[in-house]
């Protein structure tokens, strides 16, 4: 890998291509890649790391999604999270159009804006060449038909999960090839807290999940995080929390971290 090559890519602007992609995944320096990332997450969102409220309505099948989406308005959703197959990942140009057709069959108020990127969960190490694929198929979605705010890499369930190296790798490598989404979300449920919190310093600038408002309610959902606790996660990584709406303009700003602990946010190793 020419990591001087790369370095020069990625601030001038440049669009990396997949052999780029699979010689970062394959990168043994963490703290090289994760630096980088992070230079590029800090280049969209400054010290902000996000957060929702609400939580995505996920879409598996786009044609069934139009005939729900007056029932999900109805019920207060705002934002759809597509969550594609590898089949539908292979008919790119079929569902660029699917995408098209769902977003002009929305309610007002409801945004198709995020997308899931599926990694790891089988018997061996997390396949560079499948990520980096997949990564990919969401550029070129949104080089066609943009719209999407926020891509967000989800843990599958299986037999091996994935390390922690190869949850940050992935991070990184999706930040650096995804030149045109500006946001990357970690789910703390699927990650752990304090992996989400790794990721936001490779790369991520949201963290996601279910929010609720006292510790009762969070007591009885083990995947959920108070509003508060979410807050002291983002400062204790180093950022100022910001809450959004599904269209990443300003709900709340919250007061950043405590100067004392941490001046700036930096790469942080595993």
């Amino acid at each position: 890998m020419d990591a001087a090559d790369i370095e020069r890519k990625v601030r001038s602007g440049e669009r990396l291509t997949r052999e780029d992609g699979i010689d970062l995944y394959g990168c043994d320096d963490l703290a090289w890649l994760g630096g980088l990332a992070h230079e590029v997450r800090s280049r969209h969102s400054g010290d902000v790391a996000y957060f929702a409220a609400h939580l995505p309505q996920d879409v598996t099948d786009l044609d069934q999604a139009v005939a729900l989406a007056p029932r999900w308005a109805a019920d207060g959703v705002t934002e759809l999270r597509l969550v594609t197959g590898t089949d539908a990942e292979a008919e790119a140009r079929a569902l660029a159009g699917a995408v098209r057709a769902l977003r002009e069959a929305l309610p007002e108020g409801v945004a198709l804006t995020a997308y899931a990127l599926p990694y790891g969960g089988a018997d061996a190490p997390v396949d560079p060449a499948a990520l980096v694929e997949r990564v990919l198929r969401l550029r070129e979605l949104q080089d066609e038909v943009g719209g999407f705010h926020v891509a967000v890499p989800l843990l599958q369930d299986g037999p091996r999960g994935a390390t922690g190296a190869e949850v940050l790798k992935a991070f990184a490598v999706a930040r650096l090839l995804l030149d045109n989404v500006p946001h990357l979300a970690a789910d703390w449920a699927l990650h752990t807290e304090q992996t989400a919190q790794l990721a936001l310093q490779h790369g991520a600038d949201e963290l996601t999940g279910r929010v609720v408002d006292d510790e009762s309610a969070a007591g009885q959902d083990a995947d959920a995080l108070t509003r508060e606790d979410l807050l002291v996660a983002i400062r204790d990584a180093g950022f100022r929390p910001v809450e959004r709406d599904a269209h990443y303009s300003a709900v709340r700003s919250h007061e950043g971290p405590d100067p004392q602990r941490r001046e700036t946010p930096q790469p942080m190793r595993v």
